[in-house]
C-alpha cells in the first residue's frame, strides 16, 4: 500500500508506517494540481493543512482508500463526500491538547498583563507602568464554547488560579472536576472571559456575531 505526504510530520510517523510494509513518498513542495495528477497513484494520503481536500480532488484519487490528517480536525477536508467514496478519515484530535492548553493559558496571561503592549514600549525606551497595569485572573469567572480534548486541557490548566470554570458545549453531561457546564445563557452572565474551543464545521461558522457578544453583562479593561 502506498501512502503520500504533502506535510512535514514528526519522522516517527513515517518510521512506524515503514515498520508496517507501507511505502512512503514525501512531496512537500508541489502544487495542488501536480498532487493530483499523481494522486491516483496512492492508497493513502497524510495532510496538515496545506490545501483543502475538496471534490475535484477526491474523483482523482480514484485509488484512496483513507486520509489521515496529523491534527485534531477535519475541517479541509470534503468529509461527507470522502465517505461517500468509502474513503476513511483518521485524526488525531488528543494529540496536541496539553500544547493548545498551555498555549490557551499564556495569550489569556500575556492579554491581561499587556505582556505585547509593554514589550514594544520597553524596547523603545518607554516605561509606562500605570499604563500598562496589569488584571489579575483571580477571582474572574472563565467561560469556554465547547468542552472537548481542547477545552478540558484549557480548563485543567487553570486549577491552579482562583477561578470559576464554565463551559457550554452541545453535549450534554461534559462537566467534571474542572468545569460546570451551564446554558449559553449563564455563560453570557457570568463570563468575564470567553475562550473557544470549537471545531470549524457548517455550525460553528460565524458562531462569534454581535448578537452573541452583545448577550455578554459583564464589561471591564
Amino acid at each position: 500500500m502506498k501512502i503520500l505526504h504533502i506535510d512535514s510530520n514528526h519522522p516517527l510517523l513515517i518510521n512506524q508506517l515503514n515498520n508496517l510494509g507501507f511505502i512512503n513518498d514525501e512531496d512537500f513542495t508541489s502544487s495542488k494540481a501536480e498532487i493530483e495528477a499523481k494522486i491516483h497513484l496512492y492508497d493513502g494520503f497524510i495532510i496538515r493543512s496545506r490545501f483543502s481536500i475538496d471534490k475535484n480532488f477526491l474523483d482523482k484519487a480514484t485509488n484512496l482508500k483513507f486520509i489521515g490528517r496529523v491534527g485534531a480536525g477535519l475541517e479541509n477536508i470534503d468529509c461527507d463526500y470522502a465517505e461517500s467514496k468509502e474513503i476513511t478519515l483518521i485524526a488525531a484530535p488528543e494529540g496536541n491538547r496539553n500544547a493548545v492548553g498551555e498555549h490557551s493559558l499564556g495569550m489569556l496571561l500575556s492579554l491581561f498583563n499587556k505582556l505585547n503592549k509593554a514589550d514594544k514600549e520597553v524596547r523603545n525606551g518607554k516605561w509606562l507602568r500605570e499604563e500598562n497595569r496589569g488584571i489579575e485572573l483571580d477571582g474572574r469567572t472563565i467561560g469556554l464554547i465547547g468542552y472537548g480534548n481542547m477545552g478540558k486541557s484549557f480548563a485543567k490548566k487553570l486549577r491552579g488560579f482562583d477561578v470559576e470554570v464554565l463551559c457550554y458545549d452541545i453535549k450534554p453531561g461534559v462537566s467534571d472536576e474542572n468545569c460546570k457546564q451551564v446554558s449559553l445563557k449563564e455563560l453570557q452572565e457570568k463570563a468575564d472571559v470567553l475562550s473557544l474551543h470549537t471545531p470549524q464545521t457548517e455550525f460553528t461558522k460565524k458562531m462569534i456575531n454581535a448578537d452573541l457578544i452583545n448577550g455578554f453583562k459583564k464589561v471591564f479593561g
